[in-house]
């Protein structure tokens, strides 16, 4: 018992510090750049690289959340990695063909193609960071996150600030993140029971068809946060891109508490859901919830204090007229986070398809709000299109989980009924 809660303990502790080093990298590439490379380049970055998270998701398809919670004997470890290789090709495509259709000069389009080829690697590294999570190893995938985090936050500045080439800085992560992924993570996967398969495209189709409905969800998701940057990108200017990438940074932190908390309860909660254990269950959705609502307490009051100073100081820019924004922002991204920790409950649950239909009425909703509060009042635009997508999506989610779990405690009794009934026969 208490080597299992000492493992336990560890994977909880490098699963946050992995992920946050994850999380932060792209504030911090960020900064360089616009200290370095000045605002232009900064709002090229920031877009781009934004956009690759977003195709990020094509190249994770369904994501690690649906492969951990995958309690099926059916898909085998091999299946899953096999499937990851076609999606991050595709992805690889897909960015491409972006850049050709959108029409971005030679710059700009090799920038985002990097920024999306260093994602695609994170993405495969995902389906390996999945088997390692299932055999009790998330301690080894935060580990590996802030390896990888660390070495190229370092690489990514010496060689911006000595050569003050964008293209190459980009490069290097790249290179890094490949690196690490065939030494330790490579590494790592042969050591844990790996359950084998020969490819097979039965098996390929049949996790794109089960996963179809949870890469929609996930893939709309991302949308739904960056929207109001592609109306800025088509109305207004890289610079202002900057400023906006600036004030949305803050809230991937909010982002970043809901897989904090969600992360290390999967496994528990697929168990419980699996084995009908409904009042456990209810008291982790229950813990998650408030954990997340205190967390955002204490976010909203630090932001009010301190944000706008910070950020100045950081990126050297006057942000003064941007308060009511961020904080528009913040609020916005504590609905998201609860939205997240939801919506991971209920891919477990293997509820996907009306959270399709929330995000794709969602994101319609939010497209047509970006574009025209973007083109009124700009920047405050964006950032009430993005709160009132987010308010919109927590309000969904929730109502949505709570008919489920309605519908899950009338069949949990019913089964105890029947269970009771044959016993006393």
């Amino acid at each position: 018992m208490m080597v299992k809660e000492n493992i336990d303990r560890k994977n909880v502790i490098w699963n946050i510090i992995g992920a946050t080093a994850n999380a932060f990298n792209s504030l911090f590439f960020t900064i360089i750049v616009t200290r370095i490379n000045g605002t232009f380049d900064a709002g090229i970055f920031s877009y781009s690289f934004a956009t690759a998270c977003m195709l990020y998701m094509v190249g994770v398809y369904a994501g690690r959340t649906f492969q951990v919670t995958d309690s099926s004997k059916e898909n085998s470890d091999t299946d899953y990695i096999y499937n990851r290789s076609i999606t991050c090709i595709i992805m690889v495509i897909v960015s491409v063909l972006f850049v050709i259709i959108k029409g971005y000069d030679t710059y700009k389009s090799i920038i985002f193609v990097l920024l999306c080829l260093f994602k695609c690697s994170e993405a495969f590294a995902e389906v390996l960071y999945g088997v390692l999570q299932k055999n009790g190893k998330l301690y080894k995938v935060g580990i590996s996150m802030f390896v990888k985090a660390a070495i190229s936050l370092v690489l990514f500045l010496i060689i911006d600030a000595i050569t003050k080439n964008l293209m190459l800085a980009c490069i290097s992560i790249l290179i890094i993140n490949i690196l690490i992924m065939l030494i330790y993570d490579y590494t790592n996967i042969k050591k844990v029971n790996l359950i084998k398969t020969k490819y097979s495209n039965k098996a390929n189709i049949r996790l794109f068809k089960i996963g179809f409905y949870t890469f929609i969800l996930t893939f709309l998701g991302i949308y739904l946060i960056n929207a109001p940057r592609y109306a800025i990108d088509d109305i207004l200017t890289s610079d202002i891109q900057t400023i906006f990438g600036i004030i949305i940074m803050p809230a991937t932190f909010m982002g970043l508490l809901g897989q904090y908390i969600i992360q290390p309860c999967l496994t528990k909660i697929s168990e419980n859901i699996k084995n009908e254990n409904y009042n456990n269950l209810k008291n982790i959705i229950k813990m998650l919830i408030i954990m997340i609502l205190a967390f955002g307490i204490i976010v909203t009051i630090v932001a009010w204090l301190l944000e706008v100073p910070v950020l100045e100081l950081v990126y050297g820019i006057s942000l003064s007229n941007y308060f009511e924004s961020m904080m528009i922002i913040i609020i916005g991204s504590i609905l998201y986070s609860l939205g997240t920790i939801l919506s991971a409950i209920l891919i477990a649950m293997r509820k996907t398809l009306y959270q399709v239909i929330i995000y794709a009425i969602t994101s319609i909703i939010v497209t047509i709000l970006s574009y025209n509060l973007v083109n009124i009042i700009q920047i405050k635009g964006a950032a009430i299109a993005y709160f009132i997508t987010m308010l919109i999506v927590s309000l969904a989610f929730a109502i949505y989980t709570i008919l489920n779990m309605k519908e899950y405690k009338r069949s949990w009794r019913i089964l105890n009924e029947n269970i009771n009934n044959n016993c006393n026969i």
